[in-house]
């Protein structure tokens, strides 16, 4: 079961790397928000479903491993786990396209 929520975790963080890329293109020329903010260029409802999509894998992907890994006695590797499972496939490729992406601007006030 572990097995099968890595690969649904992997999964939702291609899908949130493909809707990343579209947003970054669709945003050309602007600065795209690191982890909350507005878009200059609305989202595409492509793009849009992609993440929302992403995001479902990431927490059922979650659940699977906090499922697979839990253990009364010591449950603290579980909790890091889970989190890090949640977290990482959504947070992981939006700061890395987003930071790769602002950086081929000009710095605000220039």
């Amino acid at each position: 079961m572990l097995f099968l929520g890595l690969v649904v975790a992997v999964l939702g963080a291609v899908m949130m790397t493909v809707a990343t890329r579209q947003l970054s293109r669709v945003n050309e020329g602007h600065h795209l928000p690191m982890i909350i903010g507005r878009f200059a260029v609305r989202s595409p409802f492509a793009a849009t479903a992609l993440r929302v999509g992403a995001q479902t894998a990431a927490l059922v992907a979650a659940l699977i491993v906090m499922n697979a890994t839990w253990d009364y006695t010591a449950p603290w590797p579980s909790i890091i786990l889970t989190i890090a499972t949640l977290v990482a496939p959504v947070a992981i490729p939006v700061i890395v396209i987003a930071l790769t992406h602002n950086r081929h601007l000009p710095a605000p006030g220039r």
